[in-house]
């Protein structure tokens, strides 16, 4: 009788032991299943997130897929914190170069006119701060009556919108006032306000934006950046290129 109990009881704890192992069996060939599919899942994301990433860089084609913002449109290394009132009110300049610019059009009021030169790659350099603008310093300063005074700025920075974002909707006949560093103002009305792509921008060349569209009158050029950006070569495919003749 007691033999009977004993296997009896063997046999109970047999069969428990063996349904342990099946479910544990079954539950690590679930998850195993399952973190195979999780990690299939994310190979396709990282792929995809890769080839779009790739294709934007290489033709500026915008993926259909958010992409790292280390792949952002542009230089994270260019401040975009607003300027102080007090900055700009202290902002001082040699007496005979732009120290503000005003388009009322564009409800630009006292912006600072930076100065700049050319880049160790030969390219035009920009202001150091959307908010601001940069006076070319190889171009002519307001008042000297011949040539055109050159000034460049951001449309658009990392994540917020640059001080010339607008710059391509100016019409025909607006005003744009430079203040010198003297006090003194000038006025220029915009003669011409055009879009070209980089290779229309190489063909014409820089040049022309060293010179007043109207040869009897001192000139204003501005110049910016706009339409999509090509990570490859780290440059916009359009340059905002505005030309005015001081009218005063």
């Amino acid at each position: 009788m007691h033999k009977t109990i004993r296997l009896l009881q063997l046999n109970i704890s047999l069969l428990k032991t063996n349904m342990a192992t099946g479910l544990e069996i079954k539950y690590k060939r679930s998850f195993g299943s399952l973190k195979s599919a999780v990690a299939i899942l994310g190979m396709g994301v990282v792929a995809l997130s890769v080839f779009y990433s790739y294709r934007w860089y290489t033709t500026g084609e915008q993926p259909p897929i958010p992409i790292p913002a280390a792949m952002a449109l542009a230089n994270p290394s260019v401040s975009e914190s607003p300027i102080p009132i007090e900055k700009i009110n202290e902002y001082t300049v040699a007496a005979m170069n732009p120290r503000y610019i005003s388009i009322p059009d564009l409800n630009i009021t006292k912006t600072r006119v930076m100065t700049v030169g050319i880049t160790e790659t030969g390219q035009l350099d920009m202001p150091k701060n959307i908010n601001d603008v940069a006076w070319y310093n190889k171009s002519v300063t307001p008042g000297q009556g011949s040539g055109a005074v050159l000034i460049s700025g951001h449309s658009t920075g990392y994540s917020k919108e640059g001080v010339f974002v607008k710059l391509d909707t100016l019409p025909l006949g607006s005003k744009i006032i430079l203040e010198r560093g003297d006090g003194k103002m000038f006025t220029y009305e915009v003669v011409e306000n055009k879009s070209l792509t980089l290779a229309e921008v190489n063909k014409v060349g820089m040049k022309d934006m060293m010179f007043s569209a109207q040869s009897d009158k001192e000139g204003l050029n501005l110049i910016s950046y706009s339409g999509r950006y090509i990570p490859k070569d780290k440059v916009f495919d359009h340059r905002i290129m505005l030309r005015a003749v001081r009218i005063d």
